[in-house]
Formats: structure tokens, C-alpha cells, sequence
């Protein structure tokens, strides 16, 4: 089975994520800052992660870095935020998708197959 991880501050976001990834046959777990994504990355070893970009203790981009500089993971990620041109730059990396909040379900699930090679 496919294991996500989702980051968000907003908990009526991550009950979202929840339902629309449940549905669609996922298994997901869920954080709510950067310091306790990159302990559930570690325990759950998720094949994506899907990160809100501003978070207490760091955001996204910091549960990025650590992820791919210090842990040295290739595993995909979309960036899920209200403003994404404040992480364009990181779409360009390898595994890296940017989707505009409120996400749209088909469109994320979509996502997560085209990354995962599901498609």
C-alpha cells in the first residue's frame, strides 16, 4: 500500500487529507510542524510527503532541506500552500510538485500518481 505523509499547522486540512487519501486507497499519516514530520518521516518511511509551506518551527521548506540535504531522501514532494510562488524555486528539484491552495482532491490525487509513477 502507498504511505503518504502530510504536514500541515491546519488540522481541518490534514482531516481533509485524511478523507481524500483514504479514499483513494492510501495510507496516511499526518504531522503538524517540521520537527515532528522529519521524526514521523523516519518512523513511517512514507513514499510521498505532502507539505504545507508555512508552518510553525520552520515550514516546509525547513522538513525539505533537512529531508534531502541531511537525510540525503529522493522521496516526492508537493508543496501545498496558499502562495506558491514562494516555493517555485524548489519546483524545479527532482520529485518536487507545487499545488495552489484550497487543492483541488482529483487534481492532488493525480498528482501523487504522476509523481509515484502510478500513471
Amino acid at each position: 500500500m502507498v504511505k503518504i505523509l502530510a504536514v500541515d499547522d491546519d488540522l481541518c486540512i490534514l482531516d481533509l487529507y485524511r478523507e481524500i487519501f483514504t479514499k483513494a486507497g492510501f495510507e496516511i499519516q499526518t504531522a503538524e510542524e517540521a520537527s515532528s514530520a522529519i521524526m514521523r518521516y523516519q518512523e513511517f518511511k512514507p513514499d510521498l510527503v505532502v507539505l504545507d509551506v508555512d508552518m510553525p518551527a520552520g515550514g516546509g521548506q525547513k522538513v525539505f532541506d533537512r529531508l534531502r540535504n541531511l537525510l540525503s531522501v529522493g522521496t516526492p514532494i508537493i508543496f501545498s500552500t496558499g502562495i506558491p510562488e514562494s516555493v517555485e524555486r524548489l519546483g524545479k528539484n527532482f520529485n518536487v510538485s507545487i499545488l495552489k491552495k484550497p487543492v483541488n482532491p482529483e487534481m492532488l490525487i493525480n498528482e501523487v500518481k504522476k509523481l509515484l509513477k502510478m500513471q
